[in-house]
């Protein structure tokens, strides 16, 4: 007997919409993370390069099968996830900087603002589809980063140019990266590809960990370790939706709507659990990112 095309096609939507959902969750998860690793003195660098052992251990781990090493660097993908490693592990050392000094609703609005280079590499490159709603919607949502990012005091915000500035090209060069691969090399491959960049970013945080103890003569800390181990979690995952949702959903609409929720995930959680002060204008800018959502869904 015939399956049900309607049931098919609703569960389908659902799934979809699980990724989506998840990967806005798991990303928001990270950036009030750091604020917590302040409050309870958690040593970052430890955490992060914690993370990524954890990160990369579960996704080989998870890929199900026997994983043979040696034959990695011949994957067409193998130099798309070396530099993929880099940007993540200098993004991660960014954010953590950003959302501990400068708070998390301005970390996440700075970091966000890079949504316009994967679309943009839709559009141009993948050629998709590339409406007068989405265009306004993106228009909007650059509009909305920038209220968002308003401060009273204007010299505050030239001291601290220079954070939105990588976080802008970081996690924007990252995504563009991971549609790279997702659309040009991968077949059903991508979590080794995830687990291999990780474990790029696990070699470079162990070395910026034994360059800082060398100098610092800084000693472990066991509640530093736990809580990488909780970031390495939480970061696989939130990596691994992401991934899925680019492969269920057009750029151009699943980067803005995932970038600008974390931005309303982070601002609302910045407020609510850490009472992080947001003026007027800012508030209005949230205001303007969900009109953002709404006109790149269609």
């Amino acid at each position: 007997m015939a399956g049900n095309p309607g049931k098919s096609t609703f569960a389908r939507q659902n799934c979809r919409m699980i990724y989506l959902l998840s990967a806005i969750l798991t990303s928001t998860l990270i950036i009030l993370g750091f604020k917590v690793f302040e409050k309870l003195r958690i040593d970052t660098v430890t955490a992060i390069t914690t993370n990524y052992l954890i990160a990369s251990g579960l996704g080989f781990w998870l890929a199900g099968e026997q994983v043979n090493v040696s034959t990695l660097p011949f994957e067409s993908w193998f130099p798309l996830s070396m530099i993929s490693g880099v940007l993540l592990i200098a993004t991660f050392y960014v954010y953590a900087s950003s959302a501990q000094k400068s708070g998390i609703a301005i970390t996440a609005v700075s970091g966000k603002m890079s949504v316009v280079i994967p679309v943009l590499l839709g559009f141009i490159w993948y050629n998709e589809d590339a409406s007068w709603t989405k265009i306004a919607g993106i228009i909007l949502a650059m509009l909305a980063f920038w209220l968002t990012f308003r401060k009273k005091n204007e010299k505050k915000e030239r001291i601290i140019w220079l954070l939105p500035l990588l976080l802008f090209l970081g996690n924007g060069m990252n995504d563009s990266v991971f549609k790279i691969a997702e659309e040009d090399h991968l077949q059903d491959d991508f979590i080794y590809f995830l687990a291999t960049a990780f474990a790029a970013s696990l070699i470079l945080g162990l070395i910026v960990l034994f360059i800082r103890n060398i100098r610092t003569r800084m000693t472990f800390s066991w509640k530093s370790i736990v809580a990488g181990v909780v970031l390495g979690i939480v970061n696989w995952y939130s990596t691994y939706f992401f991934l899925q949702g680019l492969h269920h959903f057009d750029v151009s609409l699943f980067v803005p709507v995932f970038n600008v929720s974390i931005v309303l995930g982070g601002a609302l959680g910045g407020y609510l659990l850490f009472r992080e002060k947001l003026r007027p204008v800012n508030w209005i800018g949230i205001l303007l990112a969900i009109g953002a959502i709404t006109l790149m869904a269609f």
